[in-house]
């Protein structure tokens, strides 16, 4: 579905995660989204996007080189059952199981602990 520009914006001025920078806009219904940045912004602040780290490197406008972290998505960690297992086995998957009953003593990192359960 097409979008209609509903009206320009000459030369806004906004600030961007700390970095004041400004662009022509045009304005029209986004639904969720704030902004998008165009082609022109990213070409003349000489932009390399980051997907996977959900950052942009950029120059400000005084030259400056800049490095903008989007919003990390919060990694949740969950229990894997004795089926999800087995069958992750079938596939050829290596497993790992550790059984932490403490917070005190050795951690998970440490070199005699990782020795121990590695067939590497």
């Amino acid at each position: 579905m097409k979008k209609r520009v509903h009206h320009w914006v000459r030369a806004y001025a906004f600030d961007l995660n700390g970095m004041p920078t400004a662009t022509h806009l045009n304005v029209l219904p986004l639904h969720s989204y704030n902004m998008f940045l165009g082609m022109h912004w990213l070409y003349l602040h000489r932009t390399k996007v980051y997907c996977y780290e959900k950052s942009i490197e950029c120059v400000d406008d005084n030259g400056e080189p800049r490095v903008l972290q989007g919003k990390k998505k919060a990694t949740s960690v969950r229990m894997v059952t004795a089926m999800q297992a087995k069958h992750s086995r079938r596939k050829g998957c290596k497993l790992f199981v550790v059984h932490i009953s403490s917070d005190k003593g050795k951690e998970v990192e440490d070199p005699d602990v990782l020795s121990r359960y590695s067939d590497l």
